[in-house]
């Protein structure tokens, strides 16, 4: 009987937030599901198109730190453009590069296109993603922000298990019912993935522009020459202190994930050689139960607190993780990894809701952007070292010392984390503009 009177009140609360938010949120929602459904068919079998192009574990390395560093590279300019410019205008332009690059990733095989078209995908997506963050933060409350990060990351772990289930299946289809080779077949599924990304472009397009922050220049105009870098500096001091943390947490977390996120596919496959089916039903679980992790994330957040959310999900995951580097057990290597996955992920929306909290308004797009150059730094730095490792001590001894890595650093990444956020050292940029109201 309790049971059910909790899952009624669970379900009453998600249906009470849903129902309050705006139609920017609504076509957001839309555009988040088509996005990420398409970018999980890609992201599942990119990397072994790679591999069935003939390259080895250390040539994938160099693609992923490809698009990193020039994640990082624009996403500073891209927050700072957000800011200026409004979303709208910013993600539109970049979803057309994202389409360009990704279906050239798709269709070259040498080296050298494959590396140059890295670089651009990796530039134009973080375009995209610099926007996402502040878009929310202004389009909602305060009030709402814990169940709107956690339900945008809820609804892109559901499309990306869409995604990855399809692009397992169909490659898989393609090769072995139709006869196709496998190279042609990971390629159809990849413009597959590219085609089902430009439907989004349908949502984004039917923003509300004054709700999604758009800038009119006649209102910039009458408000007159915006003010210096010192100005803003003095002005934002403690927003800038609160993005210097963040950016420093997110360079730490993507050194470690960096190591073993984007290779998880190919783990996989080096020390189990499972089909890509079965690959894409593993990534699928793994996503589909951190997407409920994340709607369970409010409910634990209002009982414990955001902060000490963060610090207690993500140390719990840390022996599923090392569960899954030295596993020979495939069950196993993946009860470990869908726990990994669902524990440490569902502490992301609290990251985010924190920030948000802290930031000035007219910062937020910077705030965003340089968490995320940062984490694109990060996975820069470890890309080539995790893929040396392999190549060097084997499938089981060099991903093995690779998630060793990662889980020294998760560790002390949440006792930072705790340090810096675990007692009230910042006032809320909400209630600082109440007060001054």
């Amino acid at each position: 009987m309790s049971y059910a009177r909790s899952m009624t009140n669970f379900l009453n609360e998600w249906k009470t937030q849903l129902l309050q938010y705006s139609r920017n949120i609504r076509l957001f929602f839309v555009f988040i599901f088509v996005w990420n459904t398409g970018l999980g068919m890609f992201g599942l079998v990119y990397n072994l198109y790679v591999r069935a192009l003939g390259y080895d574990q250390t040539m994938v390395g160099q693609l992923v730190g490809m698009t990193a560093i020039a994640s990082a590279i624009i996403l500073i300019p891209a927050g700072i453009m957000n800011d200026r410019f409004g979303p709208k205008r910013i993600v539109s332009a970049g979803l057309f590069f994202v389409l360009l690059a990704l279906t050239a990733r798709s269709l070259f095989e040498f080296k050298n296109a494959l590396l140059v078209t890295s670089f651009l995908g990796g530039m134009s997506q973080a375009i995209v993603s610099a926007t996402i963050i502040p878009f929310m933060a202004n389009n909602s409350t305060p009030r709402q922000r814990v169940h709107l990060f956690s339900f945008n990351m809820a609804l892109s772990m559901f499309a990306s298990v869409a995604g990855n289930m399809l692009g397992g299946v169909l490659t898989d289809m393609f090769q072995f019912a139709f006869g196709v080779s496998e190279v042609l077949s990971l390629r159809t599924t990849l413009l597959i993935g590219v085609g089902t990304m430009a439907l989004g472009l349908i949502p984004v397009l039917l923003y509300t522009s004054e709700a999604s922050g758009e800038k009119d220049e006649r209102e910039d105009k009458r408000a007159g020459p915006k003010p210096g870098w010192r100005q803003t500096a003095s002005r934002h001091k403690s927003s800038l202190q609160i993005i210097a943390l963040f950016a420093f947490l997110s360079l730490l977390s993507s050194t470690a994930g960096g190591m073993i996120v984007p290779y998880l596919n190919v783990y996989f496959e080096d020390r189990f050689d499972a089909s890509k089916t079965m690959i894409g039903f593993i990534v699928s679980l793994g996503q589909g139960a951190t997407a409920l992790a994340f709607l369970l994330g409010p409910a634990i957040a209002r009982k414990i607190g955001e902060a000490r959310a963060v610090v207690l999900l993500q140390l719990s995951s840390i022996p599923f993780l090392l569960i899954t580097a030295y596993s020979s057990n495939f069950t196993l290597a993946s009860v470990g990894y869908l726990f990994r996955q669902a524990l440490m992920n569902a502490a992301n929306p609290f990251y985010s809701t924190i920030k948000m909290k802290y930031v000035d308004r007219s910062m937020r797009g910077l705030a965003s952007s340089s968490g995320e150059a940062m984490f694109n730094l990060g996975w820069f730095l470890a890309s080539p070292v995790s893929m040396g490792l392999v190549a060097t001590y084997g499938s089981y001894y060099g991903y093995a010392y690779a998630f060793s890595i990662t889980a020294v650093v998760y560790t002390v990444i949440c006792i930072l984390f705790h340090v810096f956020f675990g007692k009230e050292r910042f006032k809320p940029v909400e209630e600082a503009e109440q007060v001054a109201g």
